[in-house]
């Protein structure tokens, strides 16, 4: 089975959820890291992207399920996250549909992505999610304000673990269908 696969990923993460241990997904908060572990933070960020993105369904007129369009993934904010995500997810794919990953700033047009990853780092965090609200684009950041602003899956770090929690009305809204065994692993955050 692969490590890409999603029923592995499933499995993984319930088993971290009843363990609390699960080393591929363990957050090291090491202020002022290292480069091996601004890597690996890198890494796993890259990982949960693509793997969150495998629960996903987009309206057919956003990603037609023939799979000869490819599936966008917009970087903002941090080039080295963009580098570590091509690196990760160079010849993947999402049922069928070959992933692409742009870097995007704010004058890009950022209705034609299907996932916008928007790093802490981002300035233009709030104009990105206003210029997505109503369009069917996978949103993801990693600030509180990008998910008390309308995000739709926040990466958070909890107990030294990189953990996600689900806004579904604002993926309700915008007309992204996110599985429900995404919605049943994921952590409530306030």
């Amino acid at each position: 089975m692969s490590f890409f696969s999603p029923y592995v990923w499933i499995k993984a993460i319930a088993e971290v959820k009843r363990l609390t241990l699960l080393p591929f997904l363990m957050w090291p908060l090491v202020a002022g890291g290292s480069l091996a572990v601004d890597t690996r933070e890198l890494t796993i960020k890259a990982a949960y992207l693509f793997r969150l993105s495998l629960f996903v369904d987009w309206p057919a007129d956003k990603l037609t399920p023939s799979g000869k369009d490819s599936v966008r993934f917009c970087i903002a904010g941090d080039r080295r996250i963009h580098e570590a995500i091509k690196n990760v997810l160079t010849d993947k794919s999402i049922n069928r549909h070959q992933i692409r990953i742009d870097s995007v700033e704010t004058q890009s047009d950022l209705t034609t992505c299907h996932l916008l990853f928007i790093a802490a780092k981002s300035t233009a965090e709030s104009s990105m999610l206003k210029a997505v609200a109503n369009y069917p684009v996978l949103t993801i950041g990693e600030s509180a304000e990008f998910y008390r602003r309308g995000g739709m899956i926040l990466l958070f770090n909890k107990d030294n673990r990189m953990r996600f929690a689900i806004n579904q009305r604002a993926a309700d809204r915008a007309g992204v269908k996110l599985g429900a065994q995404l919605l049943n692993l994921a952590e409530q955050y306030r």
